[in-house]
């Protein structure tokens, strides 16, 4: 029997002579992929960041006894993924080209909603370790539709991963049989050749086809025409090449803090149930001694007997030292800045950049991989232009540049402003000024207040 890879089956899809129905497919890749050490991850991953971690798989030692069962959750995960995000993309991001009607078509398309998916679809990558963004046309304007990682399945062409054959996106849907509410799975296949849908009605049942939804649909329609693109349209971004999620690095140590403060929770709530141990007791049951002991405050033993209480003892200091440690390693292993560091808020400019080398060289990894899939996103965004009549933009470039959400220094900020007057233009150094907003609306308040003087003379040159 001839070998084929997951390649050569879409391929022969697309050409209209696979081995099995497409139907099928959807059914094997589906329930491979729920099934992976991958789609376990990512649902890890939302877990973590919806603070649900596994300490909420504790249970007490002895079921049925009267002991805490204690479950501290921290939300380090989500910290750590939005400081991420933010410090590379709260800021609004620029877009540039030496075409000034590119430039104009390229900054209408990225509105602020745009923009919002843009810095969702970053989040998405570091939380999961892939995101995606789905380019398509809606109410005459080119928009944008994140897909999660966890419920996309990608048929990549090269070991790369950089040239995408098909993807398949399912999600779950609530639907309503005559009076009786179901939860089914929806699915589409993206291929070159469009889009198709199928549905299943069961967990693990077989897919078919969703006439409720339409057999097969091109990808976009524009002014009454069908459109396909040469590839699905989706673009991929990734956190790493390895497409890890951020949570592979920290797990462990998240886990640890949850279950090492809850154990200690635990013991300091029930520190006040004591452990009794009788020796001569003349008692019929423990039941008995219990019962005797809290009516009578007084228990009957032999000449030889005695009691004594056992009480748990917690070393806080230990523990403390642990946790202390494990936060380090884990803002260390993240690649991230604490910002709880007491010494952090009186650090100089120098050391400011020396606490944020870490982020920063993390930031710059997840920008080169931003900036190679706006290379992908141009392929539709410059489809999109021609489409409908704005221009052939084909042959022109944009660049995309990230503003990062820097903490500095602001008296060395405002002084290096100062310094740098007659080196550079006053734009710039207003730009750079930590207390400005609006470059463009600072230099008109500033002439309006100094009537029209220079706010930053030159320096003479000695």
């Amino acid at each position: 029997m001839a070998i084929v890879t997951r390649t050569d089956v879409i391929r022969a899809i697309i050409e209209g002579n696979a081995p099995m129905s497409l139907a099928e497919i959807v059914t094997t890749e589906i329930n491979e992929w729920v099934g992976s050490e991958r789609y376990r991850g990512m649902q890890a991953a939302d877990e973590y960041y919806g603070n649900r971690s596994d300490v909420q798989r504790k249970k007490k030692t002895i079921e049925n006894v009267k002991r805490s069962n204690t479950k501290l959750e921290h939300s380090i995960f989500r910290k750590l993924v939005d400081q991420k995000t933010n410090y590379l993309l709260s800021k609004k991001f620029s877009i540039a080209s030496d075409s000034e009607t590119y430039a104009a078509a390229i900054n209408e398309i990225f509105d602020d909603g745009a923009r919002r998916i843009v810095k969702a679809w970053g989040r998405s990558a570091i939380k999961s370790g892939i995101g995606w963004l789905h380019p398509s046309p809606s109410d005459g304007k080119l928009k944008f539709r994140g897909i999660p990682g966890l419920r996309a399945i990608p048929f990549w062409r090269d070991e790369e991963h950089t040239i995408l054959d098909a993807l398949i996106i399912f999600y779950k849907q609530d639907v309503y049989v005559g009076r009786e509410q179901k939860k089914i799975t929806r699915a589409e296949f993206w291929s070159a050749t469009g889009v198709e849908y199928f549905v299943r009605t069961e967990d693990n049942g077989q897919f078919k086809i969703d006439y409720e939804k339409g057999v097969r649909e091109d990808h976009l329609t524009l002014n009454g025409k069908p459109y396909n693109w040469e590839r699905p349209p989706f673009v991929a971004l990734k956190y790493n090449e390895d497409e890890w999620s951020l949570l592979r690095f920290v797990k462990e140590l998240i886990d640890d803090v949850n279950w090492q403060t809850s154990v200690t929770a635990d013991t300091l709530r029930d520190i006040s149930l004591f452990i009794y141990v009788l020796r001569g007791y003349g008692g019929e049951d423990l039941a008995t001694f219990i019962s005797k002991l809290q009516s009578t405050l007084a228990i009957d033993v032999s000449a030889e007997g005695g009691v004594e209480k056992l009480t748990a003892n917690v070393d806080i200091g230990a523990v403390t030292a642990l946790l202390a440690q494990h936060r380090r390693d884990i803002y260390d292993y993240a690649r991230s800045v604490d910002t709880q560091d007491p010494n952090l808020g009186n650090a100089s400019g120098q050391a400011l950049k020396f606490r944020y080398a870490d982020l920063d060289m993390d930031a710059n990894d997840l920008e080169q991989e931003m900036l190679a899939a706006f290379e992908v996103l141009k392929i539709y965004i410059d489809g999109y232009l021609q489409a409908t009549g704005k221009g052939d933009f084909t042959k022109d470039t944009f660049t995309v540049t990230f503003n990062r959400d820097i903490i500095v220094n602001e008296l060395d900020a405002i002084t290096m402003c100062r310094d740098s007057s007659g080196v550079i233009s006053k734009k710039t150094i207003i730009d750079n000024h930590p207390w400005v907003t609006n470059v463009d609306a600072e230099m008109v308040q500033m002439d309006k207040e100094r009537g029209g003087v220079d706010p930053y003379p030159r320096h003479p040159v000695a």
